[in-house]
């Protein structure tokens, strides 16, 4: 799908026009989501440049991701979508800077994107300025992006306390945690630390399109706004890539936590069967020895015999148990 955008005073209006016919020249964006074939072949034949397919977009190297062809600056990051579904997955989204217009393609629609796009149409909104052009919208949703990260960053850190205290506050007389409970909470603290290592490539991805973006804008040509814009931009993806390694560091230490008391009730359940068989070793010493059946052993003919084997059973079985917790393994 082509959506085209055009200035318009200080915001941007869709603009629809046929193929074949030439681009107004008030059109600033060109956006392609999950383009066909023949779209990728329109587009190019209005800009004069190449368009790159989603296996292009996939790449990994510096040089497939950074790169200029036919005076056109061609950036690609992997940005996070569908967040609020079960399944968090990064897309890439390629940004093509032509001269005074900007073209981004991409294979999803990142909530920051859809923002942007809504807030960007109203007049007044504040994020169109005067001169608008390719890199201006660019660098908006950038930030856009950032302050989308930093919002899911924040329901993260909601969870990964809330997992934390269903293992450090418990109350005195609730139920120790089951089996279920430590299932459920590492499944929670598993899936977070999951997606911080997704939210933490793709704020990679992102601070490197800001680094080459600052090495293209370099101070002797860009205008100091941009360049003002571009930093504000950079300390804000330090600032999440910090806060990004803090959760990281608190799943592990989560992970280590519940690991360890995982352990500890392992070991309680092991300690109890161990003491219940030195418990039942002497009672079964006993009742083996008078079901031997020999010819002479009075004790089986007398009144007292099997009262007396009971309750060398039942002392048998609780002096065991009464030293261990005088020598407080129990």
């Amino acid at each position: 799908m082509i959506t085209l955008y055009g200035l318009v005073a200080d915001h941007l209006e869709k603009i629809d026009i046929e193929p074949g016919q030439e681009l107004p020249a008030n059109i600033v964006w060109i956006d392609l989501l999950e383009p066909a074939m023949n779209e990728d072949k329109i587009v190019e034949a209005w800009t004069g440049i190449a368009i790159p397919t989603h296996e292009d977009m996939t790449e990994i190297e510096e040089s497939s991701r950074f790169y200029s062809e036919n005076g056109a600056q061609y950036l690609t990051a992997p940005i996070l979508h569908a967040v609020d579904l079960d399944h968090r997955e990064l897309s890439p989204v390629t940004f093509i800077l032509h001269g005074t217009r900007l073209i981004t393609v991409r294979y999803a629609t990142p909530r920051s994107f859809l923002t942007y796009q809504l807030r960007a149409i109203k007049p007044g909104n504040g994020l169109i300025p005067a001169k608008c052009s390719g890199l201006s919208i660019m660098l908006g949703l950038i930030e856009a992006t950032t302050n989308r990260l930093a919002d899911i960053l924040e329901g993260v850190a909601g969870k990964i306390d809330k997992a934390s205290h269903a293992i450090y506050r418990r109350e005195e007389k609730a139920r120790p945690m089951t089996t279920q409970d430590f299932r459920e909470v590492l499944t929670v603290i598993g899936a977070q630390g999951t997606f911080l290592s997704r939210v933490r490539e793709s704020l990679a991805g992102l601070s490197r399109m800001n680094v080459y973006l600052s090495a293209m804008n370099n101070p002797g040509s860009a205008k100091k706004e941009t360049r003002i814009w571009i930093k504000s931009i950079e300390r804000d993806m330090q600032s999440l890539t910090a806060y990004v390694d803090f959760l990281s560091n608190k799943v592990t230490f989560l992970l280590d936590t519940i690991v360890g008391l995982i352990s500890v009730e392992q070991n309680a359940i092991i300690k109890i069967f161990s003491v219940a068989a030195v418990g039942f070793m002497p009672p079964t010493l006993v009742a083996s020895i008078y079901g031997m059946n020999f010819a002479i052993m009075p004790e089986l003919h007398a009144k007292w015999g099997y009262p007396m084997a009971l309750v060398l059973m039942v002392v048998s079985a609780l002096l065991p148990i009464m030293y261990f917790r005088r020598k407080g393994w129990l």
